[in-house]
């Protein structure tokens, strides 16, 4: 069976030897907290992706005009299934003479249509290959992601009355992911969430309908890997009666970065489909 590694290419009018000189200025071009060195065979750099991701790299070859590797020694993905997805691919830098101009072909060695994060890898590599290095390439400033506003909404139905599943819903602390600090069970409570000293984020109680509405608004929040700030987001939540159960709707309404929808949507349902769903119902569950 062929083997469909992603893939793609672009063409600039530079020097082989300066889009390697310039791939090799990660920060650049590739929108990602960076650590360490890319310019010579040998060195080794890390990138971070946001939260507790991490990407360890190897420059594992790198021919003069023609190749430049990438080996990726080791990682964590928080996002999916296999966290390792991508240890042990390679990212492929090849250059060769097209109509007077340099043509790049970018392969990553591994990241197939079978692997789980195929379907946000691809339209992150378009981005990055495509859109922000080729900017960088031709006018020394790459397009780094952009915040876009987004509403996601989930929902789960849970067979108790909504009074029931608003006193557990107000216990954040025992069902978010993140540490708390703070109070959630009235209006205008304030509260914190973090993730060591990668995440903090102040939220603060703005509506409280006892059995019916619960509206958190970010006073202030920061992801330090890549700057990332999510301030202003509300994240709602809504219970109606379904017959004898209870369906409860969550909303997340603020920015999220323009590839990043789809990561924001996996983290919702495991927040609420899992953690909160299973702190309702399973008296044995610990978070």
């Amino acid at each position: 069976m062929e083997r469909k590694d992603f893939t793609c290419s672009i063409k600039v009018d530079l020097s082989a030897a300066e889009v390697i000189a310039k791939i090799s200025k990660v920060p650049e071009w590739w929108g990602v907290a960076f650590t360490g060195v890319a310019e010579k065979q040998g060195d080794q750099f890390v990138v971070k992706m946001g939260g507790e991701s991490f990407f360890n790299f190897t420059v594992d070859e790198l021919v003069p005009e023609k190749k430049l590797v990438w080996l990726v020694t080791d990682c964590y993905m928080p996002w999916y299934a296999n966290k390792t997805e991508w240890k042990d691919t390679r990212l492929i830098f090849e250059l060769s003479a097209a109509d007077g101009l340099t043509e790049l072909t970018f392969t990553h060695q591994g990241l197939t249509p079978d692997v789980d994060c195929y379907k946000d890898c691809e339209p992150g590599w378009k981005h990055w290959i495509n859109t922000s290095l080729l900017a960088y390439l031709t006018t020394g400033q790459g397009r780094l992601k952009k915040k876009i506003n987004t509403i996601y909404t989930t929902q789960i139905e849970l067979p108790y009355t909504p009074d029931v599943i608003f006193e557990k819903l107000n216990q954040v602390a025992q069902w978010w992911p993140e540490e708390f600090e703070g109070k959630s069970t009235a209006l205008n409570d304030e509260f914190i969430l973090r993730t060591g000293n990668v995440h903090v984020s102040k939220q603060r109680i703005i509506e409280f309908i006892p059995d019916e509405k619960v509206v958190w608004l970010t006073t202030e929040s920061l992801r330090k890997t890549d700057n990332y700030d999510w301030t202003g987001t509300k994240i709602i939540y809504e219970l109606s009666g379904q017959g004898a159960n209870t369906l409860l709707k969550f909303t997340y309404d603020g920015p999220v970065f323009e590839n990043e929808k789809e990561r924001l949507a996996q983290e919702c349902d495991r927040v609420i489909k899992n953690n909160l769903y299973n702190f309702i119902t399973d008296p044995t569950w610990r978070k």
